[in-house]
């Protein structure tokens, strides 16, 4: 069942891996804004954990393609 996935080439692995991280990016940005910003003091662009979330996404995506 799993002989087709040894023949695959490994730099589809990353390609798999940087869409599933794309993936988690759009995701983050289909949440609510009130949702993110429940419980905050104030609407700070700092505060917001989907610019947090796309940073450290790019930086693994830049991982993946690096190493």
């Amino acid at each position: 069942m799993t002989e087709w996935m040894y023949s695959l080439p490994l730099w589809w692995a990353k390609v798999v891996a940087i869409i599933l991280f794309g993936g988690i990016v759009i995701w983050v940005w289909l949440v609510p804004s009130h949702y993110i910003f429940s419980g905050a003091p104030d609407k700070k662009r700092w505060r917001d954990v989907r610019i947090w979330a796309t940073v450290l996404m790019l930086i693994q995506i830049a991982l993946y393609l690096k190493f």
